[in-house]
């Protein structure tokens, strides 16, 4: 073969290589390069064309937001730079280079969503939300900057715009890189299959094919998708191990998603409706209540449906274990009495600490309610005979209304009933917000409560009225004009504290001097008496049971004995309507050996006798209640039984220091 032969025989093989190559990939690459070349571009003449407006911009947005913040001797009157004065005053022009700007950073994304995202719908959101967060992080650097400067050093601002904010700078730009990213290749639809097990990606259509898939169609759903935050907020932008921590402190709180975010109370009437329509039903809900509900409440309602369904047939090994589970859970838990079923509702009581509030714990827990206990006395026994108890300020002090209103929001009560008279001030603003809170209550109205427990006022309301009441003075000087012998005490004070006999009229001054805010009456003869009463919102005495107070320690009486007599009755309803009180009260006064009534005062509440009014078949606690949690029915009339007798004794519980009972020593069981 010739040279030329040979030479001609590689020139057309090299023709015929160069004709192989794929006529579509050359016009993608020369695409390509095209793209790039002009996003090269577009950077640089839109770096050329908006840099000085960037930097004024900047400068501009900067110096309004330290003027917001108070900061002085940082001026941007330069307009592109700024005049910081430092801790000495010495001045320094720090200008605003364009490698401070974020208009490079933006450039740079923009140039990204153009070439590489811009098929995707969602481009634009992400890059406004990049060049957003690229913006603020930015202003950051620059604030840290100047007030580096401003109040440390001037060369603490060359230090940490250089280098500190060299790093932030590098930073904030790859996260807003990661933002945009992050957001434009979202896609709602990325899974293959829903929740039902039907294919929903974008596969060819040839791929429907036995073996391979059959794609069903998806129908269409009427309802809007809304976004969620939550789900965003832990997919795209915490870590994951974050995420994952969150996650499983969440689990560890909620229950079920059914029943986990709802009050105790909505929770317990919840497990009761879904443990009625069978055990096999919501098996999975009611196993999740039981293994991480911790309110005894929730529990008790749980149990007691779960107990009433045994004749129902054995759905598995699930159903099992949630019966062996109530029937532990009910062998724990106190007895109740005999035909007692619990009530499922929570209610909040106050002055836990006291006799009333002792007496209306015991009478609504024997009524198979839950209770709240609460009480500013962290010792108050009341927080340890209820199932739940909270410690509050004084209703006299600040912080009380935040601190009941973030204790009845967490706990959720359907009703707060109040044994402290002094509290009816601070709580009357509040029913409002209790009312949203879905917290029912009965106040008195407050003119009326002032009026009882202020004894001038009381005593001028009952005088007007004609009721019978002992002659009052409140001086020292008129005290001498009203007979004798006479009884001084405080006109506003409770449980018979500062009270001082006097006989002889010389030591009446004395009294006087000894006693804060004094008044005096006419001592009175006869025997003593308080009527435990309950007054309807229409005005109605629905109950008025008298009991001699047979003997009193400290202002409580210690025995008593209930009596009937029509002209007490008379009385007591006339002082009530004479103060304009609704709702429960305490009258005390003396029957005179010729029959007289005399009345002395009105407790706008509970009284600490209340057990005796509740022994003789008065059960006003529980009236009140109703009326509480249904405000426009009636209130029927409670009878009572006479010549029933009270004895009190001393009982005690036991408690840690960290609060947790001990165990009572003269317990059934436990003595030997």
């Amino acid at each position: 073969m010739s040279l030329v032969t040979r030479r001609l025989e590689r020139t057309l093989v090299r023709r015929a290589s160069r004709r192989m190559v794929t006529t579509a990939t050359v016009r993608r690459r020369q695409l390509v390069l095209i793209e790039m070349l002009l996003a090269v571009l577009g950077c640089v003449g839109g770096y050329l064309l908006l840099i000085d407006w960037a930097r004024r911009f900047e400068v501009s947005l900067t110096a309004t937001i330290l003027d917001g913040l108070g900061v002085d001797r940082i001026s941007a009157v330069l307009g592109d730079s700024f005049i910081v004065f430092g801790p000495g005053y010495e001045p320094v022009v720090a200008e605003m280079t364009a490698s401070c700007s974020i208009l490079t950073s933006v450039l740079a994304l923009a140039a990204l969503a153009l070439v590489a995202l811009r098929e995707r719908p969602q481009v634009l959101v992400g890059l406004v939300a990049a060049s957003l967060f690229v913006l603020a992080a930015n202003q950051v650097r620059l604030i840290l900057s100047l007030l580096a400067g401003r109040y440390l050093a001037i060369d603490a601002l060359i230090f940490f715009h250089d280098w500190v904010g060299a790093a932030i700078n590098f930073a904030y730009t790859l996260i807003g890189l990661l933002i945009m990213i992050g957001l434009t290749m979202y896609d709602a639809q990325r899974a293959e299959q829903d929740h039902t097990g039907r294919h929903t990606a974008d596969r060819p259509e040839a791929w429907a094919r036995p073996g391979l898939g059959h794609r069903v169609p998806v129908e269409t759903s009427a309802e809007t998708e809304r976004t969620n935050v939550a789900a965003i907020l832990h997919r795209r932008i915490l870590p994951k191990s974050v995420s994952s921590r969150l996650a499983r402190r969440r689990e560890q709180r909620r229950v079920d998603y059914r029943v986990g975010h709802e009050s105790a109370g909505r929770r317990a009437v919840i497990v009761r409706e879904l443990a009625a329509k069978g055990l096999g039903v919501h098996t999975a809900t009611l196993l999740a209540v039981a293994t991480h509900e911790t309110d005894p409440l929730v529990l008790d309602s749980l149990a007691t449906a779960v107990a009433a369904r045994q004749w129902e047939p054995v759905a598995g090994q699930d159903v099992i274990s949630l019966r062996l589970w109530a029937r532990a859970w009910l062998m724990r838990a106190p007895q109740q009495d005999a035909g007692v079923a619990p009530t499922g509702r929570l209610i909040a009581v106050t002055g836990a600490g006291g006799p009333a509030g002792v007496a209306v714990i015991k009478a609504l827990q024997a009524a198979g309610d839950h209770v709240l206990a609460l009480d500013a006395n962290p010792d108050a026994v009341g927080l340890r005979l209820a199932g739940r108890a909270a410690v509050l300020p004084r209703a006299d002090q600040p912080g009380y209304a935040e601190a009941l209103l973030t204790t009845l929001d967490e706990h959720r009560p359907a009703a707060l009933i109040c044994t402290v008279a002094e509290e009816y001030a601070a709580l009357t603003p509040l029913t409002g917000t209790l009312a949203r809170l879905g917290v029912r209550t009965w106040l008195p109205d407050l003119n009326a409560a002032e009026t009882c427990l202020d004894k001038v006022a009381f005593a001028a309301a009952l005088y007007q009225a004609g009721v019978p009441h002992p002659t009052t003075a409140w001086n020292a000087a008129t005290a001498g004009m009203i007979p004798g012998p006479w009884v001084v005490k405080p006109a506003r004070g409770r449980g018979s504290r500062d009270v001082v006999m006097v006989s002889d009229p010389s030591d009446l001054a004395h009294a006087f001097a000894t006693v804060p805010g004094a008044i005096a009456q006419t001592r009175l003869t006869g025997r003593e008496f308080t009527a435990d009463a309950l007054v309807d919102r229409d005005g109605t005495l629905v109950a008025c049971v008298p009991r001699w107070r047979d003997e009193t320690r400290g202002g409580i009486s210690v025995r008593g004995t209930t009596f009937e007599n029509p002209r007490v009755t008379e009385v007591a309803a006339a002082t009530l309507r004479a103060v304009g009180h609704t709702g429960p009260a305490n009258v005390q006064g003396f029957v005179a050996e010729d029959g007289s009534v005399t009345v002395v005062e009105v407790n706008p509440r509970f009284s600490g006798g209340l057990p005796l009014t509740l022994a003789a078949g008065a059960d006003v606690v529980t009236a009140y209640l109703e009326g509480i949690l249904n405000p426009g029915a009636r209130l029927p009339g409670l009878t009572y039984r006479p010549g029933v007798r009270m004895a009190r004794h001393f009982a005690e519980v036991y408690y840690d220091a960290d609060g947790a009972p001990v165990t009572d020593p003269l317990a059934l069981g436990v003595a030997r």
